[in-house]
Order: structure tokens, then sequence, then C-alpha cells
């Protein structure tokens, strides 16, 4: 048999062998490519919710010094339940109960204190925490507050122990322009959202009346 035609019979097996390889190749490729994105996405959605739970963080952290601004100014009294009514989640100041073309603006609650002493803008971004649901949202609020007695004291004991706001997953808000208190609006326990659920097991930021932070795990 000629050398010529045992080259040109050399060269196509080579041929199909090489293409055999690279398919070979491509599809572990794809393989490897397809494991790294399953590995990648989980630990990107963390940092996604490890900021949005920093940014809460900082949301407290401000409200937090804006309630000591108010208390450096009222003999060292937070806001009471004259101002903040009997009820410990309001919607933002101006806006009214959904459905309810009767109810009156919100003007209780802390945030409607802070707005009406000027210290912050109308709206401000402060009070809504990035990782709470499109329905808590769009109460343009989403913190609740503490309503305690003791608070219009001076000095309320246990300060390093009692909640002061947090992240709102139990109540949905009282009746806009009335002070409260209200039954009925609690959240099912079946239908509560944890804001920050998926980070470090559901739980939910806390600010404490004398400013530290904490996260509280359910």
């Amino acid at each position: 048999m000629p050398a010529s035609h045992l080259d040109r019979r050399f060269r196509r097996k080579a041929g199909r062998c090489a293409a055999g390889f690279t398919i070979v190749e491509l599809l572990v490729a794809v393989f490897i490519i397809g494991v790294l994105i399953a590995l990648l996405i989980p630990a990107v959605q963390a940092a996604r919710e490890q900021a949005r739970h920093t940014a809460c963080k900082n949301n407290l952290r401000q409200i937090g010094l804006l309630t000591h601004m108010y208390r450096d100014l009222h003999k060292g009294k937070f806001p009471d339940g004259v101002r903040t009514g009997s009820f410990s989640y309001r919607m933002s100041p101006g806006l009214k109960t959904q459905g309810d073309r009767s109810a009156f603006p919100e003007t209780y609650g802390l945030q409607a204190v802070f707005e009406e002493e000027d210290y912050i803008e109308p709206r401000s971004g402060i009070w809504i925490c990035p990782s709470q649901t499109e329905e808590m949202k769009r109460h343009r609020n989403t913190y609740a507050f503490s309503i305690a007695k003791s608070l219009s004291s001076r000095n309320p004991p246990n300060q390093k122990t009692s909640l002061w706001v947090w992240d709102n997953f139990s109540l949905n808000p009282g009746l806009s322009g009335f002070r409260g208190p209200f039954s009925a609006y609690t959240i099912k326990s079946s239908e509560r959202v944890y804001p920050h659920g998926s980070l470090r097991g559901k739980g939910y930021n806390q600010l404490f009346q004398d400013g530290h932070l904490g996260y509280r795990r359910l």
C-alpha cells in the first residue's frame, strides 16, 4: 500500500480521536463550571444578606443616636406614649391605613416624633430594613418600638436589657391617626417572616435603650 495512502488513513483516524477527546474535555469543562456556579450562588446570596443585615444595623444605630439626641433635649426622657401612641408598630407619617379612606394620616409613632422634632428628612430610608418583605416595606417603616410606661421617667430601669426598637415581624400597623391600643393586629405565627432568616438562622435585629445593638435568634 502506498505510503501516501497510509498517511491519509492515519490522519483521518487521528482527527477522529482528537475530535472525540475535545468533546469529552468540553463536557468536563461544562460540568466543572456548573459545580463552581452551584458553589458560588450560595456564597453570593450570603454576601448580599450580610450587606442587608449590616445596613439594617446601621439604621438602628442611627435611630439610637436620634433617640439620645431627643433625650438630651428633653431632660433625659424617652418619647412617651402621648406622642408615640399605645401601639408598637406604625406606618410612616402621612400615609393612611390601606383601603380605609376614613383613616387619618399617621401622627403617632417614633418616626412621627423624630420628624416633628425636625431631626431627619420625611420618609427617611433609615426606617426601612432592606431585608424586609415588600409587604412590610410598603408602610415606609419596618421597625417596631417600645411603649413601656417606664420610658416616661428620666432614668428607666434596665436600659441595657430593655428593648427600644427592633425589626417588626409580628404586628400589622395600628390604625393610622388613632392612639390605640388595637386588638387583632398580630400576624399569625405561621405567616410571620423573619427579616434575617437566611443568614444566622431566623431572627431579628434589636436596639436596646442604652444604645447597643443585638441579634435575637429564634
